[in-house]
């Protein structure tokens, strides 16, 4: 429910002969029924939340887990915004913030692109497998990052 649809039914709520604490009740219930935004958190921490999940890890468990990877350690405990972040996806779920996109074309004008398994360059110029995460990139052709241009879209 967003905040239109609140104030809607609270208009049109009938809270004639109710005491005060019997209409604050009613009126708490509307607002904890609107949607509130999610946070938005990096893919491998959605991961590491669902994992966690599937462990049936309580949310202590999730900031304690001893098999927690360094990349997630590294992000959650690099800020209290993001140990804020990571509690508060726990709870009330949370959207997966999207990778940026990133084009690699060496001087030549090969392009850098995503097979099935593997990223190779190709000499097809006219390829169409062309959109890169970072990471994608950075693991087998470190190199090539010099090359990147981010996808505008």
């Amino acid at each position: 429910m967003n905040i239109e649809e609140a104030k809607e039914l609270v208009d049109n709520s009938k809270f004639y002969g109710k005491t005060s604490s019997v209409i604050k009740a009613e009126v708490r219930d509307i607002i904890d029924q609107l949607n509130q935004p999610k946070p938005e958190v990096p893919q491998c921490v959605a991961d590491w939340i669902e994992e966690c999940k599937e462990e049936d890890l309580t949310l202590k468990g999730l900031f304690s887990n001893s098999d927690m990877p360094a990349k997630i350690f590294d992000w959650i405990f690099g800020s209290d915004e993001n140990c804020r972040l990571m509690a508060e996806a726990w709870i009330n779920g949370y959207t997966v913030e999207k990778e940026k996109l990133y084009t690699v074309d060496l001087p030549n004008g090969q392009p850098l692109v995503r097979g099935i398994n593997t990223l190779y360059f190709s000499q097809n110029l006219a390829t169409e497998n062309v959109k890169l995460t970072e990471s994608e990139i950075r693991k087998d052709f470190e190199w090539a990052w010099q090359f990147a241009e981010e996808v505008t879209e």
